[in-house]
């Protein structure tokens, strides 16, 4: 393994570091220098949350390359990951941590598929209006966020994704079992018209 993409260096998001002690480990660019400019307003936040333990073997954190006129789907701040191919994007999905994003990877057909990170737990945030929170993972979010109002505009900003890009782009949390199942569950196939077919 030499390149690992995160959302954030959360510890729940992290503990398999130590694992790939020479892989890249990528990261957007806003949270890379949270953890390590000591200047950064959130860096104790996140250094807090990126366990020592996970930290130890010293990770090779490499921040993504932003291009501060790169949008994708109207979304500002995307970072390209270097060394790996243009499909794979950081899209900044910020409140939950100071540099939180969303990695994006484009597939052989052209569509988009956004791991959201921890934008939001549970599908009903960016699917249902008005959103709907889960209430086991709602104080997660609350103890763990930096910004409240940014977290509210990101989930805004990812159900009118999903809404106006739907046909282009799959949005999903790794934290949701549900919505999880959803995606990875094969689609049965329609049965034969005629039996014996």
């Amino acid at each position: 393994m030499r390149h690992l993409v995160l959302t954030h260096l959360h510890r729940d998001h992290t503990g398999g570091l130590p694992d790939f002690p020479g892989a890249r480990v990528h990261v957007h660019p806003a949270e890379y220098r949270a953890v390590t400019d000591p200047a950064d307003p959130h860096h104790r936040h996140s250094l807090d949350r990126f366990l020592p333990a996970h930290r130890a073997h010293g990770p090779l954190l490499t921040p993504a390359v932003a291009d501060g006129s790169a949008e994708w789907f109207g979304f500002p701040g995307v970072a390209r990951v270097a060394g790996l191919a243009d499909e794979v994007l950081l899209v900044p999905l910020p409140g939950h941590s100071a540099g939180h994003a969303g990695v994006a990877v484009r597939d052989g057909a052209g569509r988009w598929l956004l791991h959201a990170g921890d934008a939001y737990m549970y599908h009903g945030e960016i699917e249902r209006t008005p959103p709907s929170a889960h209430p086991a993972f709602a104080p997660v979010q609350q103890g763990a966020q930096t910004d409240a109002e940014a977290v509210r505009a990101t989930r805004d900003r990812l159900r009118a994704l999903r809404r106006d890009h739907g046909d282009r782009v799959t949005v999903f949390s790794a934290h949701d079992p549900w919505e999880w199942a959803r995606l990875t569950t094969p689609t049965p196939l329609p049965a034969p018209a005629h039996p014996g077919d």
